[in-house]
């Protein structure tokens, strides 16, 4: 049996409450189904050296307070309205300084925002909320992928918690652990966090099936 441990560093404690969870069980579902010995995974931890942010600075300094703790390091920032500033004042930099530190460096960048992949599961924000509302009233496209066309998807969540006459922030951990892993991977961001972090895992010495 082997033991995985892993970190992540994202943008805010709210970012935390759905990203978290959802790694975990994105995490147990790879292990099962594309390495060929039984991986122990232990939760995914959060390290955060203030509320907004973190620069790469902080980023490096707490890992480097953690060094050797973790298999794997999972950094999160959203992409926003600019990818290309992403790659540049952040993940070319972050990358360049990560250098060769004994634990895996894997980003989760989602396209827009983070609340983009929210959206990518009616069923589970039917069942996270309890309601029978269809796609369209609750701001799902058709296809999983079309999340990344949404301009501002906080702003069709806070609808969603405007109707249920609370924020939507409230479903975060709930709709974590009822999005569907399969639907998530059919949006290209997540998708290329799985693959991602496929390739750190058999980059660590865990053994991919055959």
């Amino acid at each position: 049996m082997r033991y995985l441990t892993t970190a992540l560093i994202s943008e805010g404690k709210t970012d935390d409450r759905f990203l978290l969870p959802l790694l975990g069980r994105a995490l147990a579902d790879m292990c099962a189904a594309e390495f060929d010995e039984v991986v122990d995974v232990a939760d995914v931890r959060a390290l955060r050296a203030h509320g907004g942010p973190p620069s790469i600075d902080d980023i490096m300094g707490l890992v480097e307070a953690e060094r050797g703790s973790f298999n794997l390091v999972f950094v999160h920032r959203d992409q926003g309205a600019s990818p290309t500033r992403v790659l540049s004042e952040w993940l070319g930099p972050l990358t360049d300084r990560w250098g060769d530190r004994p634990e895996r460096l894997v980003t989760v960048v989602p396209v827009r925002e983070m609340e983009a992949w929210l959206l990518a599961d009616g069923d589970a924000i039917r069942s996270a909320l309890r309601v029978t509302w269809p796609d369209d009233q609750l701001g799902v496209p058709r296809a999983p992928d079309r999340v990344e066309t949404i301009p501002d998807p906080k702003k069709v969540l806070d609808r969603l918690g405007t109707r249920m006459s609370r924020s939507f922030d409230a479903y975060y951990e709930r709709l974590a652990e009822e999005i569907s892993i399969l639907t998530l991977r059919r949006v290209p961001a997540f998708d290329q966090w799985w693959v991602d972090t496929s390739a750190a895992l058999v980059a660590a010495g865990f053994r991919r099936c055959r």
